[in-house]
């Protein structure tokens, strides 16, 4: 491009956070102002599988269109990407990473929109929010994902129970005074007494979230001369609706979230420090530390 007066405005007043090196990336997308979303459309409630799918199908996407993504988990109208902890996708800067991962999500949440509602128009456009986390270690983005999945069952497991008492002739305010300080097992009591309801029994993508990743899968990739099947390992993008918070899954998987080696480049670039901006005044304040010691 070629110079000009004008372009101190980029040069001066534009930069970029980079995301710190030797970390798990974590973009979570959620859903803005979708109560509202969701009762224009008349989403089913507690649940709507087909709006579930839709999210699920969005996931999948994302995952075949960023490789670096290496698992994503989602539960109504949020989904978390994980990002490998070694990748430089766009050398990690914020800023890209955030605007294309919602950007490509939403684009893809409108296109496949009649795959899943034939026989809905979309009556406002979807918009979701994003931010990005960062997680040092296996432990940490493996809790993260606990975090999230027990967030799923305690929502819904709420959410169940709030609209079977809604649907039976409550008001919302009624409902949500009836649940008001109960426990897990009151809430499975109440749906199975009033509602002839398990709860373990309800599908599992409604309990335990949707969780998508490259599954190893033998592929027939050709044939030989007699006519045999030729077949090799390949990892294929799944969905599946599994517990995450235990070990065996992770166990059964290793090659998901495994660690890179540490890299030498990474360590420098942990030196660079924040550059305050420019044509600013600057104000440094100093405050006593237990003075009154």
């Amino acid at each position: 491009m070629a110079n000009s007066e004008y372009e101190y405005v980029k040069r001066e007043f534009e930069y970029d956070r980079h995301l710190p090196p030797s970390n798990w990336i974590v973009v979570r997308i959620d859903g803005c102002h979708f109560h509202r979303f969701s009762k224009i459309h008349a989403f089913e409630k507690p649940n709507d599988e087909n709006a579930l799918n839709l999210m699920n199908d969005c996931a999948t996407a994302m995952l075949e269109k960023f490789p670096d993504i290496v698992f994503a988990y989602g539960v109504s109208d949020e989904y978390s990407f994980v990002f490998r902890e070694e990748t430089q996708f766009y050398h990690r800067r914020e800023s890209k990473i955030l605007s294309l991962c919602v950007s490509y999500f939403t684009s893809v949440y409108v296109m496949k929109w009649k795959d899943f509602f034939p026989n809905k128009e979309l009556k406002e456009p979807p918009y979701f929010d994003a931010r990005a986390v960062c997680y040092p270690n296996l432990k940490t983005i493996r809790d993260y994902l606990a975090w999230r999945q027990v967030d799923c069952h305690i929502n819904n497991q709420y959410n169940t129970c709030f609209w079977m008492l809604v649907k039976s002739g409550k008001s919302e305010q009624e409902a949500q005074l009836a649940l008001k300080g109960t426990f897990a097992k009151d809430k499975n009591e109440l749906l199975a007494q009033q509602f002839q309801i398990k709860y373990d029994d309800e599908p599992a993508m409604f309990r335990k979230g949707s969780s998508v990743y490259r599954e190893k899968v033998e592929t027939t990739v050709k044939t030989d001369d007699y006519g045999n099947p030729i077949k090799r390992p390949r990892l294929k993008v799944t969905v599946a609706h599994i517990d995450i918070i235990g070990p065996e899954f992770w166990e059964n998987h290793q090659h998901i979230l495994r660690e890179g080696k540490f890299m030498l480049e990474f360590v420098k670039k942990i030196g660079i420090g924040h550059m305050l901006p420019p044509c600013n005044w600057i104000v440094i304040r100093i405050n006593a530390c237990q003075f009154d010691q």
